[in-house]
C-alpha cells in the first residue's frame, strides 16, 4: 500500500474519532437540540430556504453528505408541501452540477475516478447511458449512489434535459417519503437516542473500514492475482 493512501486513511479515522470525541463531550447539548427550531435561526424563509438549496450544493461537489439526512431535516423545518417543493427542486440542482461537473471533467477523468470504487466500477460495465428506462429504474431503485451517476451521464454525453427530468422522477419517491418522515421520525424516536446511536456507528463505522482496507482488499487482490 502507498504512503499516500495510508495517510488518506489515518486522515479519514482521525477526522471521525474526532467527531466521535465532540459528540461524547457536547452530548447533552446535542440530544437537546430542537431541529425544528433550526429555521428560526434566521428571520426570513426566503433566506432558510437558499441555505438548504446551498446545502444541496456542496453536496454535489464533495459527494459525502447523506441524501436521506437533508430531506429529513428539511422535513422537520417546513411544513410537508414546501419542503417536499425545496427537497425536489434541491435535487435538481444536485444532479444538474454533478452532471455538469462530469462533462466538464471529461470522459477519461470520470471513468479514472468511477474505476477507483467497487460501484463506480459496476456503473462502467453496464451500457446505461442511451436508456431512459434505465436511468429511471436506477434513480427509482437507490442501488448507486446519486451523484456517481450524474458524473457518469454527464461524461457520456448524455442529452441534459432528458436526464435531468428522469433522475428527478425516479428520485422523487423516496424524496417525498422521507421528507414527510422528516418530522414525524422525531415524535417516534427521541433525539437523544439518535444521537446515542450515531455515536455507537462512528467507532463501527472506523472499525469496519480498517478492517475493509487491511483485510478484505488485499484478500481479494490476492485472489484475484491467483487467477
Amino acid at each position: 500500500m502507498k504512503k499516500k493512501d495510508i495517510f488518506l486513511i489515518i486522515l479519514r479515522c482521525v477526522v471521525a474519532l474526532t467527531l466521535f470525541a465532540v459528540a461524547i463531550i457536547y452530548y447533552d447539548e446535542l440530544s437537546t437540540l430542537d431541529v425544528t427550531q433550526i429555521s428560526q435561526i434566521t428571520d426570513k424563509l426566503s433566506l432558510t430556504i437558499i441555505i438548504i438549496l446551498a446545502v444541496y450544493l456542496i453536496k454535489a461537489l464533495v459527494f459525502v453528505v447523506p441524501a436521506s439526512i437533508v430531506y429529513v431535516a428539511v422535513g422537520a423545518m417546513m411544513n410537508p408541501v414546501l419542503a417536499v417543493a425545496v427537497n425536489l427542486f434541491g435535487i435538481f440542482i444536485e444532479v444538474s452540477v454533478t452532471y455538469l461537473l462530469g462533462r466538464f471533467l471529461g470522459k477519461d477523468a470520470v471513468y479514472k475516478l468511477l474505476s477507483k470504487k467497487e460501484t463506480g466500477r459496476k456503473i462502467l460495465e453496464k451500457n446505461i447511458q442511451g436508456k431512459a428506462s434505465v436511468l429511471l429504474s436506477i434513480r427509482a431503485i437507490p442501488a448507486f449512489p446519486i451523484d456517481f451517476i450524474s458524473l457518469f451521464y454527464g461524461a457520456s454525453g448524455c442529452s441534459y434535459l432528458k436526464y435531468a427530468v428522469l433522475s428527478v422522477l425516479g428520485i422523487a419517491w423516496r424524496v417525498i417519503l422521507f421528507t414527510v418522515l422528516g418530522s414525524a421520525i422525531f415524535d417516534w424516536i427521541p433525539l437523544d437516542k439518535i444521537i446515542l446511536i450515531a455515536i455507537c456507528c462512528i467507532p463501527a463505522g472506523v472499525i469496519y473500514y480498517l478492517i475493509k482496507k487491511f483485510v478484505l482488499e488485499p484478500k481479494k487482490a490476492k485472489t484475484s492475482n491467483t487467477d
